[in-house]
């Protein structure tokens, strides 16, 4: 069966798509099939998967009931090379997403189509994740519908964690369930052990507050991150050597064996 992922945050900067480009790539050098959807609006995953604009994209999808999904999945392409086990239905730049996301808002089934739409695809995945960006827009709402699973990126910080907090209510409220019924993980991100008062805080606030749901992969604050990014590389392409070019293989591995 596959899993849909929705990785979010209510808050912005928390590395929502650092997550859902290395994680999606972990699992699939871990040999899983694994299709990554780009929803946000900067298309930054685009641009780590794709050298050039394609044809279609993630609104061809959305807005045309008779459009054959298929054909907007195409390989990622990781340093000039096409991924055997990696796809990606890609975003569009400039005011794009806005526009799609103001063209869905009067449409019918509007919070359901990319649910819909996923259920066409030819081969399956075995891991769909979504790049999500914060708020509640149209595109959002599709986001969660179709989620089997969330992950949550937060940093220790307080307003971080308070992301998390109003996103859970927000999916209990569009997918009218208790929090309880919500499958998700909870990710620690950027971590400074230099910063021990907001570690402490947010070690004490996760663990007393989702007990079971917090991962045991950990994402520390490493510079190489920003590096990798700017070169729209997964840090394990960029420098598979480094300590953190681990970090989301471990998460992949703890995904995968959930």
């Amino acid at each position: 069966m596959t899993q849909i992922i929705t990785v979010g945050n209510g808050k912005g900067g928390v590395t929502k798509t650092t997550t859902a480009v290395n994680l999606s790539y972990e699992l699939s050098k871990k040999g899983k099939r694994t299709l990554i959807i780009d929803f946000d609006g900067q298309g930054d995953t685009t641009k780590f998967y794709l050298e050039d604009e394609t044809p279609h994209y993630l609104g061809d999808v959305l807005l045309d009931r008779k459009f054959d999904i298929n054909q907007a999945i195409y390989p990622a392409i990781v340093n000039g090379e096409e991924q055997e086990n990696l796809f990606i239905i890609p975003a569009r730049f400039d005011d794009a997403m806005t526009k799609l996301d103001m063209d869905l808002f009067s449409a019918p089934k509007r919070e359901e189509r990319l649910k819909l739409q996923l259920k066409k695809i030819s081969k399956p995945f075995d891991f769909i994740i979504i790049d999500t960006q914060p708020g509640t827009s149209v595109l959002g709402l599709n986001a969660i519908n179709a989620a089997t699973r969330f992950i949550f990126p937060t940093d220790y910080s307080e307003h971080s964690i308070d992301g998390i907090e109003k996103l859970l209510t927000h999916i209990q409220d569009v997918l009218f369930i208790e929090e309880d019924e919500i499958d998700y993980t909870i990710l620690p991100v950027k971590i400074d052990n230099r910063k021990k008062r907001k570690n402490e805080y947010g070690v004490s606030y996760t663990g007393e507050r989702w007990p079971d749901k917090v991962a045991k992969s950990k994402i520390m604050d490493r510079s190489v991150f920003d590096d990798a990014e700017r070169e729209h590389l997964p840090l394990s392409v960029f420098n598979k050597g480094h300590v953190a070019a681990r970090y989301y293989s471990n998460l992949a591995s703890e995904i995968i064996n959930d």
